[in-house]
């Protein structure tokens, strides 16, 4: 019965929130404050970890390794070393470069003295062809490229060595250190916004007691205040919401063409929506909980 009475009444608990809210103007303005700055603060820095994250992980997948076949071996013989190279555990694609190929390569690199001196050796090529393998975690190209090392007819084996192991420790490193960043940021951001608006909602005790003794149901007097603090939640939300709307867009159109691909920000749309819906989430259900804890002391069970 007492369910099926909030329902019935729940227009007028909506009604009864906002009229708390605007009876109570310096805490309601004090509590949506400290959403706003809250919410902006884990917007800010959540966005910003979420690209340095898709960075890492796109500059790991641009880690390849480098194999060199024997000179010797002709361009057929050399692609059926492909198989034994993609049966490999770790290896996510093989993909095959002519003699021709790296002889061009490697004409790209040299000065016009340096060309037409390589333009003379087009007929007789010295280059074997190659393999640029890809792997599936980059913390395997090391094993994938002393695997690659035993295979017949294989020549040299670049994996970047120590320096590539370094970077791939150093990127999960910054991806980890982000994560628990912004984990860490926002629990405590959560609890200053829970915090606040249990102040706001205990101020008013004396109110809550009144209600109880006129004979309020516990979840008549409860309501309203749950609803006031998913209100100022979202109220919160507006502010924090265009900043990411207006400045993340700012942000990734001023970044368009002077980044490199590998270090491309996430495009806005629908990033941005995703961002807003997750802080909307937050922003409410911290509201919520934080009401409902407030009153909770206030009322017999």
């Amino acid at each position: 019965m007492e369910f099926i009475s909030c329902v019935k009444n729940f227009p007028k608990h909506c009604k009864t929130a906002f009229q708390n809210i605007w009876r109570n103007g310096v805490m309601s303005v004090s509590s949506v404050f400290a959403v706003t700055i809250t919410l902006v603060l884990i917007a800010v820095i959540g966005i910003i970890a979420i690209n340095i994250q898709d960075m890492t992980l796109s500059i790991e997948e641009s880690l390849t390794v480098y194999v060199k076949i024997d000179r010797e071996l002709k361009d057929e013989d050399a692609k059926k070393i492909q198989p034994a190279i993609e049966k490999i555990a770790g290896v996510k694609k093989a993909t095959f470069s002519s003699k021709d190929n790296e002889l061009n390569k490697m004409l790209t690199q040299q000065n016009d003295t340096g060309k037409e001196l390589l333009e003379t050796y087009r007929k007789n090529n010295p280059l074997g062809a190659a393999y640029v393998v890809e792997v599936t975690d980059a913390k395997q190209i090391d094993t994938v490229a002393d695997q690659i090392r035993t295979l017949n007819n294989v020549n040299e084996v670049n994996s970047g060595g120590e320096s590539t192991s370094s970077l791939v420790d150093s990127l999960e490193a910054v991806r980890n250190g982000g994560a628990i960043f912004v984990v860490g940021l926002t629990v405590i951001a959560l609890f200053m916004i829970a915090n606040t608006i249990k102040i706001t909602i205990t101020s008013r005790q004396t109110e809550i007691s009144i209600m109880r003794m006129v004979g309020a149901s516990n979840w008549y007097i409860r309501l309203p205040y749950m609803l006031e603090g998913i209100f100022i939640g979202i109220l919160g939300l507006i502010i924090p919401v265009l900043v990411m709307y207006f400045g993340y867009t700012m942000v990734y159109n001023g970044a368009v063409g002077l980044l490199p691909s590998m270090l491309a920000l996430r495009e806005p749309f629908p990033f941005i929506w995703q961002c807003s819906g997750l802080l909307v989430a937050l922003g409410s259900g911290v509201g919520l909980i934080g009401s409902f804890v407030s009153v909770r002391k206030f009322l017999k069970f």
